[in-house]
């Protein structure tokens, strides 16, 4: 399937729904149609469940027995209120052909019956529960949309709490910032195929309860990014959450973190995720690569990484189609 088309069925299936207000239990119905559609097509690696605690579990995709040489910890996303198993496994599978490495999947608490901050309390879990046996210089910490967000808050979290970093992080599509600042709201409202100010409304209303806005527990964007690891965003030109990647890119770089966009042509959001896109295979090449170079890096190197000033040249790299071009802000 082309892009031209997946855009077309996306535009059709997915972006009207919000529209029409369903309930949280339709809508987990619609995420589980769509899961069943594109999920089923993905080859799947071993899997393993292994419970974090009394509520929350993980599924291990791969050589559970390898995961001290190195792993990808992978917080999947679902506007933080379904979960599409077998979509992620299968993505998680592929991820773990291209790497080697396993990939642990918590399954955290879903909004609205658990708002703000029970995923992000969960994700913390399985990373503390994932440093019992393996060294934080093996870790890659990965996620997509609500999961970039819950990826990047969980960064937070460890600095405050003083957990030692994991030794990179790659970010599909993250939603940063819930104060809505990003321009790419407004201008790629009508370009985005998935996604409305409804889509927007519904995570507000559901997940946020009583967090505001520019807590950085729900929007990672208002930070502390000094001395985080190097960061890899992708990310479509043509979405709402364009500008969440590439504010977040700008923030990182003036605390002097090894931070880069990849901006991609007309893709939908979270365009990995979608096996039978060529440009899904492209950026998941990229992924794998970025995750093999962190976990090959020594120690000294990771702090080394940490410390140094960022490499200056480019703020955004070309993706698929897309031209290497400075950041213009649109109005």
């Amino acid at each position: 399937m082309g892009r031209t088309l997946l855009n077309l069925l996306l535009r059709c299936l997915v972006k009207p729904v919000w529209r029409r207000r369903l309930s949280i239990q339709q809508l987990r119905r619609r995420a589980a149609l769509v899961d069943r559609r594109f999920g089923a097509a993905g080859l799947r690696e071993q899997a393993l469940a292994e419970p974090l605690s009394d509520e929350v579990g993980a599924l291990w995709i791969g050589p559970r027995e390898r995961a001290g040489e190195g792993t990808i910890l992978y917080l999947h996303g679902g506007a933080f209120c379904f979960h599409l198993p077998a979509l992620y496994r299968a993505f998680c599978s592929d991820l773990v052909r291209r790497t080697g490495a396993p990939v642990m999947l918590p399954d955290y608490r879903l909004a609205p019956e658990h708002p703000a901050p029970a995923a992000l309390d969960d994700c913390e879990l399985a990373y503390r529960y994932l440093l019992r046996t393996v060294p934080p210089w093996r870790i890659v910490l990965a996620g997509d949309s609500a999961g970039g967000n819950l990826a990047l808050a969980l960064l937070q979290r460890c600095k405050r709490s003083a957990l030692p970093l994991p030794a990179g992080v790659a970010l599909l599509s993250p939603l940063t910032d819930f104060s809505g600042e990003s321009w790419s709201i407004r201008y790629n409202e009508q370009r985005d195929v998935m996604f409305s100010s409804h889509a927007r409304e519904f995570v507000v209303g559901h997940y946020l309860s009583r967090m505001p806005a520019d807590d950085p527990e729900v929007s990672p964007l208002q930070g502390d990014w000094n001395g985080l690891p190097p960061l890899r965003f992708h990310v479509s030109s043509s979405e709402m959450l364009l500008d969440d990647s590439l504010r977040a890119v700008e923030r990182a770089r003036l605390c002097a973190v090894d931070a880069q966009a990849t901006v991609w042509l007309d893709l939908p959001h979270a365009f990995p995720l979608f096996g039978v896109l060529h440009e899904a295979a492209q950026c998941r090449a990229v992924i794998a690569a970025f995750v093999a170079e962190r976990l090959a890096a020594p120690l000294k190197q990771v702090d080394a990484n940490r410390t140094a000033p960022a490499n200056l040249t480019a703020l955004v790299t070309s993706g698929g189609e897309c031209e290497n071009t400075p950041v213009q802000r649109q109005k």
